[in-house]
This record gives C-alpha cells, structure tokens and sequence, in this order.
C-alpha cells in the first residue's frame, strides 16, 4: 500500500515537473503578440510600407495586429486610468509612450525595441529588408498569410514605363511624364553602357502598350501601375522634391 502511494506521488510530481514550464511558455506567447501586434500598428503607419512590401494594398495590417490582440488577450480587463488601451496602444506605436502594459491583468509590459516604423521610412534597403523579415517572423509564428515580403527591386527601365504608360493614359501629365521617362532611360544606360538609347526607348514603348493594353483589358489593374510610379518617385526623390 505504501508502495503504491509512493509511486502515485512520484508520478503526480513528475506530472508536475513537465507542466510546470508551460505558464512561462504562455507568457512568451503572449508577450511576443503583444510585441507583433505593434509591429504591424507601426508598419501601418509608415509612408513608405506601400513600397517596400510586396502586396501591400492586400494586408490589412490592423487587422493582423488586432486579431493578435483580441486572440491572446492583450487589452487589459481593468483600467489603465483617464486613458484606454487603445490611447495607450496608439501613444506606444507612435513613439509617446515608454512602455505599454498588456495582459488582462497588465502583467506584461512592452518597452520600446527598434524603431520598425522608421527602418521602413528611411530610404537605406538594409534597414528596409530587416524590418520587413521581422513582419515575416510575426507572420509565421502566427500563421498570417500571406507572408511579408519585401517589395522586388526596382529597375530604371521598369520606371521608365510606368512614365511612360503615365503620359499615354494623362494627356495633362504627359510633358511631365515624358521627362521623366527619358530621365530613368538615362540612368538605365549608365547603368549599362553599351546600349542603345534608341533601342531602349523603342522597348520602353512597346513594354508600355503592352501594359495598358493588360490594364484596359482588365488583365492587370490600374493599382498596380500606381503603385510603381509611387515607388519610382520615392526612388528617385521626386516625391520629396514636392514634384520637381
């Protein structure tokens, strides 16, 4: 009997060894929601994520962050004061705010890590590439898809079309356009000494044709083509340029 009792302890306690870590484990879990859900509130708020994530007008960011937050239970069940957690929340994302409590009872707290918002926004690709695989870490620890991914590099012949399909589809903008195609032409044959100039704008307006005829046909959207040339205005700092 006394064997049998001994051995039951030592089973319960073994039971209890192994599930001992799982508490700790949940916390993690939760902590690094709490870290991704502010990740993708950042990436929301950058300039400059529509041109360095691929597919971004298809991610509802905010969704993402706020399927972590509701899933892993992360608005706190008491208050936090005159503030709400989305006050809070949104102090945090913005860079207001030294810390961020989460958990239904506050008993985790984020402070700052690096300034994903910012990589985004800074024009160095480098930075650019680490903050958009840390959105990928997020993605796959939490089964969001599709997967973050860095928008692929963009060519001057590439802008040199986008110009080009610009000033064939804006009769308006069409001076403008036409310069700026002949402008990202230029920086493609510095780029690759040797071609012709004649040849590459001949190739320029038949790559151009061929797209708007994709986009009148319903083939490729008229999104997409907008979304280039904001790419190659932040590209070649005409954007920042107000225009110029």
């Amino acid at each position: 009997m006394m064997r049998n009792w001994i051995a039951g302890f030592c089973a319960m306690l073994a039971v209890l060894a192994f599930a001992s870590p799982a508490p700790a484990l949940a916390d993690e879990t939760r902590e690094e929601a709490g870290r991704c859900a502010v990740r993708y509130l950042q990436a929301l708020h950058s300039t400059n994520a529509s041109r360095v994530i691929a597919g971004y007008e298809a991610i509802d960011l905010r969704d993402r962050a706020w399927q972590l937050i509701w899933t892993h239970e992360l608005a706190p069940a008491i208050s936090t004061g005159s503030s709400t957690f989305a006050e809070d929340l949104n102090n945090f994302v913005g860079g207001q705010a030294s810390y961020l409590q989460l958990g239904r009872m506050r008993d985790i707290t984020l402070l700052p890590e690096l300034p994903l918002q910012a990589d985004i926004d800074s024009g160095d690709t480098d930075l650019q590439e680490s903050a958009v695989s840390r959105l990928a870490d997020c993605d796959r620890t939490f089964g969001f898809a599709p997967v973050i991914a860095l928008a692929p590099v963009l060519s001057d012949f590439d802008c040199a079309v986008a110009y080009w399909l610009l000033g064939a589809f804006n009769s308006a903008q069409q001076g403008m356009a036409l310069h700026r195609a002949r402008f990202a032409i230029a920086r493609h044959l510095e780029a690759n000494p040797g071609t012709q100039r004649q040849q590459v704008e001949q190739q320029v307006m038949v790559d151009g044709q061929a797209r708007g005829q994709r986009i009148q046909q319903g083939q490729e959207s008229s999104d997409l083509m907008q979304a280039t040339l904001a790419r190659c205005e932040m590209k070649y700092g005409f954007a920042q340029a107000g225009g110029q």
